[in-house]
């Protein structure tokens, strides 16, 4: 019997961050003696699988587009379902493995936790309300009733659970214990930076003589790449280059080109979008990390910046209200981004490496994975069982 089976529709990178933090936290757990179990899709780079160590199990999506949309899998369904675990710890809402998680819950007896992953921020619902609608009532009908505890990742995210929108609050989301654990991150290799340089370096020699404002993450609207490369391109930047790199979502590679067309590299404000899907992490080129978010449970990417000894320029729908306060970085409203953008900008090398260096000390102490992964283990005990 598991003490914690954690279920996730996908832990392929693609999909962003909770494809990492997700068995990371799963990890944590177990290096703190707890058993604990995966369960997922099976990922289109089963390598990903081998990188945790982990008890993993995956299982194909039925064929066909809307079974990989959707995630459909009788496979995770008669898993999670002979499988007997005392807490189903769920990430993520809208497909059917949370279906198939409260369906388990209710088999085993035990507490159904919910991560929402940043998925029922406002911002996040008001974005194709219909299609969540829709899923709610027919993906995963009567699962957010059985919730017994909410997992948060900031404080901003517990608070926006109190206040959900009427067609989607279960009857008991006022009281429902919501236990904050913010994500952890681990220091990086510092034998890693320079492959990665080089790396970059060598697909985009146009890098190897400037200094690197960097955007890392999905390409996604509620990140505003497009608004960043906008006001990027609205004045000169002296010196900079804007280098946007992460894996296409909303946006493709050649929808942000767009915005940044090929004559940028000989332009004032230069802009350079690339797929990162196939090259390391692009921290060890920049001086500084940007993402001005419409909305983030987290953000995973802030963090492995911080860590990598960047200091970052976020929005204040982020839950990095205290980069100010740290000597991080600035965290500022969409309004005063700009603003902000350019008095970093105006900084020299040796004053933006002070604040990374403060940046990478500060994220290491507070956000670990061990203490969330104590929180957690901590957390499911008090919680209700499902009822039959």
């Amino acid at each position: 019997m598991f003490d914690v089976l954690h279920v996730i529709a996908s832990i392929d990178p693609r999909h962003g961050g909770p494809s990492r933090s997700v068995p990371a936290l799963a990890a944590a757990q177990a290096a703190l003696g707890a058993k604990v179990g995966l369960a997922t899709l099976t990922p289109e780079d089963p390598s990903v699988i081998g990188y945790w160590s982990l008890d993993i199990a995956h299982f194909p999506s039925l064929p066909g587009p809307l079974g990989r949309a959707l995630a459909f899998s009788p496979g995770l369904a008669d898993f999670l379902a002979t499988t007997p675990t005392r807490t189903v710890h769920a990430h993520g809402l809208w497909l059917r493995p949370l279906h198939h998680a409260a369906r388990a819950a209710r088999l085993h007896r035990a507490p159904l936790v919910l991560a929402p992953r940043g998925m029922l921020e406002p911002w996040a619902l008001g974005h194709h309300t219909w299609k969540k609608r829709l899923a709610a009532a027919l993906l995963h009908p009567d699962a957010l009733a059985r919730v017994a505890g909410w997992h948060a990742t900031a404080d901003q995210e517990a608070a926006q659970l109190r206040t959900l929108p009427a067609w989607l609050r279960p009857p008991t989301s006022d009281t429902t214990p919501v236990c904050v654990a913010p994500n952890g991150i681990d220091a990086p290799d510092p034998a890693a930076h320079a492959p990665a340089h080089a790396a970059w370096s060598a697909a985009y020699p146009q890098l190897r003589d400037t200094r690197v404002a960097l955007f890392y993450g999905r390409l996604h609207r509620k990140k505003r790449v497009a608004e960043l490369i906008e006001l990027w391109r609205a004045e000169p930047r002296p010196g900079w280059t804007l280098l946007v790199a992460g894996i296409p979502g909303d946006y493709s590679i050649a929808d942000l080109c767009a915005l940044a067309p090929s004559d940028a590299a000989g332009s004032a404000s230069p802009v350079i979008v690339a797929d990162g899907a196939a090259l390391p992490q692009p921290y060890p080129l920049a001086e500084l990390f940007l993402l001005p978010s419409h909305s983030e449970n987290f953000g995973q990417a802030v963090a492995e910046a911080l860590a990598a000894g960047l200091p970052a320029l976020v929005t204040d729908t982020l839950p990095w209200r205290s980069l100010d306060a740290a000597g991080a970085g600035r965290c500022v409203p969409w309004a005063d981004y700009p603003a902000a953008l350019t008095a970093l900008l105006a900084e020299p090398p040796a004053a933006l490496a002070s604040l990374g260096r403060s940046a990478r000390d500060w994220v290491l102490q507070h956000f670990t994975w061990s203490a969330s992964a104590r929180r957690l283990l901590e957390f499911y005990p008090t919680l209700r069982q499902a009822s039959p």
